[in-house]
């Protein structure tokens, strides 16, 4: 059964017994003492393979989160690195990392049990998604280049007209900072 479409008994508690129950679970009580807390605040019977269960599935989810935390973690530090780096290239580079990683842990059996089909699918879509990043970003500084040249025109056209000095010297720094 999968854990996403998972009821428990717990779950039925009301809210401020439940969070107790899960606090007591994160502090190692014992399933019994669980259940004899539960059954003298909410008077309802449930057994400890049903706190266990549950248990089990409150520790899977904390470790999924924190899974996650890490992963974002990661993908911050990488967009902290690289300032210039967006978001979505910082994921790309993440998966490229565990994609890479993976094949290189994959022992010669998994391989001989992978379906090749799939996995050229999957191969496919990840190319395809850094492809379509690559695409979009050109695309964006083309429209970005040809919007600073349309301003540049028009304010330095009146600059040029009326303070030629200025002008040129501005024109010198934009043109060295753009190149960076």
């Amino acid at each position: 059964m999968a854990e996403r479409n998972r009821h428990f008994k717990v779950d039925k508690l009301p809210a401020d017994i439940k969070s107790q129950v899960d606090e007591m679970i994160a502090a190692n009580f014992k399933y019994a003492e669980i259940v004899e807390y539960i059954q003298s605040e909410a008077n309802m019977t449930i057994s400890p393979m049903a706190i266990s269960r549950y248990a089990g599935h409150m520790r899977k989810t904390i470790q999924a989160l924190h899974m996650a935390q890490e992963n974002f973690r990661a993908i911050m530090d990488e967009v902290n690195k690289y300032p210039s780096l967006d978001i979505s290239e910082a994921i790309l580079r993440l998966l490229s990392h565990v994609v890479v990683e993976g094949i290189q842990n994959t022992s010669e059996e998994k391989w001989k049990e992978l379906d090749p089909e799939k996995l050229l699918k999957q191969s496919t879509a990840l190319v395809k998604a850094a492809a379509y990043k690559k695409n979009l970003d050109i695309k964006n500084e083309d429209i970005m280049s040809a919007g600073f040249d349309q301003i540049k025109g028009m304010f330095f056209d009146l600059m040029s007209k009326e303070e030629p000095e200025l002008y040129s010297k501005v024109l010198d720094f934009l043109d060295r900072k753009r190149g960076e």
